[in-house]
């Protein structure tokens, strides 16, 4: 695996969310001690800048677990590093969606999700904020898919929730005032992307292509940017994923691997970008936007940025 266009026009620009570091809501739950914050920020740090990185991707679902962390902790650790010389950072938001759903029938739970987000975008105001990834749907629209209900119910739970979800973006764009392109509305494990991408349209906002949410329903990356607008895709969530099969007619697939140790042939993903971008031809069809690394460990951190590595794509 060797790419011979890195840092060439066209090559590709990485960076690392910060679960693939501290764990999902940073790990902090229960220990805010500075001293040691800013010890684990530092070596986080370090470690970005041993590999060349220069994008992160924060995960917020902190201001959930603990209110008010974001403001008070994480934001000012992450301004006082990215203003560093050393630390060139592009800084994107995962917004969050543990326990949230903007496409909820019911209204209070649909009012109090988007109050939910729209108070954690406005406390990343003092970042430069490139994209807030957004999920606009929840597990109950991904158990719509299953319910054991006659097809013409099961299109109408579904276009409730579309509705919803479009009601949600609408009011999370009045009430934060932002552009629609800062916005990266993300596909999800089941809920069909299909139903949810003439939100993307109308409204023109930018996609996070997941291609391990992808991968689960059995698809390969390149078949994503072949269905919808690559255009249209700000930013992508980079893993690798495993495949086992358990019985005569299950196999379990598991998202959020390091990169190079799964069946998602991520190299070629990626030579096949660097292709299309340097591609004359295509010059109004290019993917600029940062490919944020999704892992759940240090461990598994360090091994995908050795693969991009020893790849040279960084």
């Amino acid at each position: 695996m060797v790419n011979d266009n890195f840092n060439k026009e066209g090559g590709l620009n990485f960076g690392v969310n910060t679960d693939s570091f501290f764990g999902i809501g940073f790990g902090l739950l229960g220990d805010n001690n500075l001293d040691r914050l800013k010890t684990e920020f530092s070596r986080f740090f370090s470690l970005l800048n041993s590999y060349k990185i220069s994008n992160i991707e924060i995960n917020t679902e902190i201001e959930q677990l603990n209110p008010g962390s974001l403001e008070v902790l994480i934001i000012p650790l992450i301004s006082s590093c990215s203003s560093e010389p050393a630390v060139p950072l592009s800084v994107s938001v995962h917004l969050p969606y543990l326990q949230l759903n903007p496409a909820s029938p019911l209204e209070a739970y649909r009012q109090v999700s988007v109050d939910a987000i729209t108070k954690v975008i406005n406390a990343c105001r003092g970042l430069d904020v490139k994209k807030f990834v957004i999920h606009l749907t929840s597990e109950f629209e991904d158990s719509i898919i299953f319910f054991p209900i006659e097809e013409k119910a099961k299109k109408a739970l579904i276009d409730i929730a579309v509705n919803r979800a479009k009601k949600s973006m609408l009011d999370i764009l009045k009430e934060t005032k932002l552009p629609p392109t800062v916005f990266a509305l993300e596909n999800l494990e089941v809920f069909p992307f299909d139903y949810l991408y003439p939100i993307v349209e109308e409204l023109g906002i930018s996609i996070c292509f997941d291609m391990g949410h992808w991968g689960l329903n059995g698809f390969m990356p390149k078949d994503f940017l072949k269905k919808f607008n690559l255009n249209c895709i700000g930013e992508m969530h980079i893993q690798d994923m495993t495949e086992k099969r358990t019985g005569l007619r299950t196999t379990v697939r598991n998202e959020h691997r390091p990169l190079g140790g799964g069946i998602l042939n991520p190299d070629g993903f990626f030579n096949y970008l660097i292709k299309n971008n340097n591609n004359k031809d295509n010059d109004k069809k290019q993917f600029l936007g940062p490919l944020i690394i999704e892992n759940r460990s240090k461990e598994d951190l360090i091994s995908s940025l050795d693969y991009l590595k020893s790849g040279n794509f960084i």
